[in-house]
């Protein structure tokens, strides 16, 4: 008790020091307006943080981990779910591909009650400028999807991310070029990288769009891939009796960057909806690309 009221009476010493000393009080109160203006940052993030918006976080909600990639090559099989869902995906793609060409046996096999019928594929990275200008682009259009931007087929949002920066406990196991997770991704899938690469280039969003070519080499071409692959990168995937009418099912698009060149997220949500409906305006076809104003 005696050890209290002496830590007592020091504070009050203190406090009766303060009010005695004027010079004391108004670097007090200008200390205290620092102290809260430097805090707003904290504060504001902690807040975000709560409500879900956190930088990062819509992304965040679909992710599918790298977590325990192996590299295929050395140790025979991998265990992470993002290499879980990269074989369904690829095998279904190939799947899919065959049936454009015209072999509808093969595409009748492609399971859609892994992943699901119709698609968003997004490679993003945790720190990335473009990823941070896409964001609110993708959380305006899956808050408002039916409400405002109205899918033409009807479906539901659906999206998957993959985080390139990710990293995982295994990681000190491999040295460069294969000492990241999301490397190791994309050299188990290769084949799926460069399979989707030669469609997408054949297909005339790229022929009428100009697009940077660099930006598909560094997404399918194995020399440079590991590298410069591309965040963040925007695949659609779409396994409908819709699309493979139109010979275009499987991963049917795709986009590089932050869509920076629209300033407002309703305007990325909008030309994002186009890409789900394979064009702008009118009927969707292999022929008719989602848009003729962004080039990327």
């Amino acid at each position: 008790m005696a050890i209290l009221k002496a830590i007592g009476a020091f504070f009050v010493k203190i406090w009766r020091w303060i009010k005695e000393t004027a010079w004391v009080q108004p670097l007090l109160i200008v200390g205290a307006i620092f102290a809260i203006i430097f805090s707003i940052p904290s504060i504001t993030k902690w807040a975000s943080s709560i409500n879900g918006n956190a930088e990062g976080e819509f992304f965040k909600k679909y992710q599918v981990s790298l977590e325990s990639e192996q590299r295929v090559e050395e140790d025979g099989s991998s265990s992470s779910n993002a290499d879980k869902f990269m074989t369904s995906l690829y095998d279904n793609n190939t799947l899919a591909y065959s049936g454009n060409k015209g072999t509808e046996a093969d595409y009748a096999k492609v399971d859609k009650t892994v992943n699901g019928e119709k698609f968003f594929v997004l490679f993003v990275g945790s720190d990335c400028s473009g990823c941070k200008t896409l964001e609110p682009g993708f959380k305006e259009l899956a808050e408002n999807w039916k409400e405002i931007y109205e899918p033409t087929d009807g479906k539901d949002f659906k999206c998957y991310t993959v985080f390139a920066d990710q990293s995982s406990s295994n990681d000190d196991k491999y040295d460069d070029p294969w000492d990241s997770a999301f490397r190791r991704m994309l050299g188990n899938y290769i084949g799926f990288f460069n399979d989707t690469e030669g469609y997408l280039e054949t297909n005339y969003y790229y022929l009428n769009e100009t697009p940077s070519v660099d930006n598909y080499k560094y997404y399918g071409q194995p020399s440079i891939m590991e590298k410069k692959f591309v965040v963040p990168t925007i695949l659609l995937v779409d396994f409908s009796a819709e699309a493979q009418a139109q010979k275009r099912a499987g991963v049917s698009e795709i986009l590089f960057g932050g869509l920076d060149s629209y300033t407002a997220s309703q305007a990325k949500a909008s030309y994002l909806m186009q890409m789900w409906n394979h064009c702008d305006t009118g009927t969707a076809g292999y022929d008719n690309p989602f848009s003729s104003t962004y080039h990327r």
